[in-house]
């Protein structure tokens, strides 16, 4: 499947590297400008305050889970292992802490969109440097990243724990698993990478992962058994402390029942849809990975674990970049696997089917789409027929791509300019 490493990492020239440097320098620069004047919402750091909050009226003898900013009734929602490795957001000031979180995960940003549209602009003819420069701004546009940015939020620095993981797993590292336990134990979500690497048939990362799950699990019972067992048995299964199930920025399957069929909408139903989307979505990422698609079965996975969460806030959902990826890369003419209904589909259609759709998501996830359809903060809805495809567009466009997002076929990459090593990632 080719190793898992960002384009021109591999015996990169000095030269070249400055090049790389000022466009990245440009990049950032550019974003950091254009980003926060854009879209919604507006640059407070909400959760990256209510983590300082928290955390520093913990280090004062309050209990972890009894704070709650201002009169917003947000507080600290993570197990309690999260508050140990975040609270170093208590030292210095806030603005300080914003710039640094933001910067790693725009670092995040660039790594990823690096490492998965460098071999499509490279199979495509296009000069890697440039087509990822260009999309880089996109990215940082669409609203899973900008809300990331904006709230102050670590779900970046996840995906990095996840992808990392799959780095060591490639490479035979002992250790691979360990990124994954620890994000899991940070945020619970991430877990369901626990199973694709199961069903993937890497059992020794899942091992791992669930080995350092418990690990620190118990380390943050030891440190703070009072917090601890008052998550796990109390915090965890208050979804009122997250945000109302219904709001529009709840685009999981739960938030779309409850705007649909009222705030508390039909449990067994969602357990019956949740369980159906997490075994097609399981099953088709596990065929992904067989047939060589890394990162489809990757995604699926992502996309799957935001549709069966009871609450997957807008900014939760960062695995739309690389399904919009994958989308262009199938646009520009890379083959699928058949099945339904791409195999009825001529190539030039399938090209044109996929254009269209990593088109239309990237309108959706770059504007303010969703929250055209809702009233009083998202918690009255427009309903009717419009209004509901409106303001569930997001999970709608979730749904669609766990059930028909195909692997891709293997190619050959695009080979680099001459003089420079880099990795054919057939699988990417």
């Amino acid at each position: 499947m080719g190793e898992w490493l960002p384009y021109g990492l591999r015996r990169l020239d000095p030269h070249r590297a400055r090049r790389i440097g000022l466009w990245a320098l440009v990049v950032v620069a550019a974003t950091g400008f254009v980003v926060p004047r854009l879209g919604r919402p507006p640059w407070h750091f909400f959760d990256l305050l209510v983590y300082r909050g928290a955390l520093q009226s913990w280090m004062s003898g309050e209990p972890l889970y009894s704070f709650a900013r201002g009169d917003t009734g947000y507080g600290f929602t993570y197990p309690p292992f999260a508050g140990l490795v975040l609270s170093p957001l208590t030292l210095g000031r806030w603005q300080v802490q914003a710039v640094l979180l933001t910067a790693a995960s725009v670092a995040v940003v660039v790594a990823t969109t690096v490492r998965f549209f460098a071999p499509v602009a490279r199979r495509a003819g296009w000069r890697p440097a440039v087509a990822v420069t260009l999309a880089v701004p996109v990215v940082l546009l669409m609203s899973p990243v900008r809300e990331t940015l904006a709230y102050g939020q670590i779900n970046l620095l996840l995906v990095a724990l996840v992808l990392g993981d799959v780095v060591a797993v490639r490479r035979g590292w002992r250790w691979a698993g360990a990124g994954t336990g620890l994000a899991a134990a940070i945020k619970l979500t991430p877990a369901i990478f626990v199973l694709y690497f199961l069903l993937t048939r890497r059992r020794r990362a899942a091992a791992v992962a669930v080995a350092t799950f418990l690990a620190v699990t118990a380390t943050a019972f030891a440190i703070a058994p009072h917090a601890s067992r008052q998550f796990w048995t109390g915090t965890l299964w208050d979804t009122a402390r997250v945000g109302h199930v219904d709001k529009t920025s709840n685009q999981s399957l739960l938030g779309m029942l409850a705007r649909i069929a009222g705030p508390t909408p039909p449990q067994l139903l969602w357990l019956v849809l949740a369980g159906v989307v997490l075994a097609l979505g399981m099953w088709r990422a596990m065929r992904a990975f067989t047939h060589g698609d890394e990162l489809v079965g990757l995604t699926l996975t992502g996309l799957t674990a935001a549709l069966v969460s009871p609450i997957s806030w807008v900014h939760h959902l960062y695995w739309l970049v690389p399904a919009v990826i994958v989308l262009a890369d199938m646009a520009l003419g890379r083959p699928v696997l058949p099945g339904w209904p791409w195999s009825r589909l001529s190539r030039r259609g399938t090209a044109r089917v996929a254009g269209v759709s990593a088109v239309a998501i990237s309108i959706a996830c770059c504007s303010q789409f969703i929250w055209l359809f809702q009233r009083d903060e998202g918690l009255t809805h427009v309903g009717g027929v419009l209004g509901t495809l409106g303001e569930n567009t997001l999970v709608l466009a979730m749904v669609a791509l766990v059930v028909l997002l195909p692997p891709r076929a293997r190619v050959p990459t695009a080979p680099a300019p001459a003089g420079h090593d880099v990795a054919t990632l057939t699988a990417d």
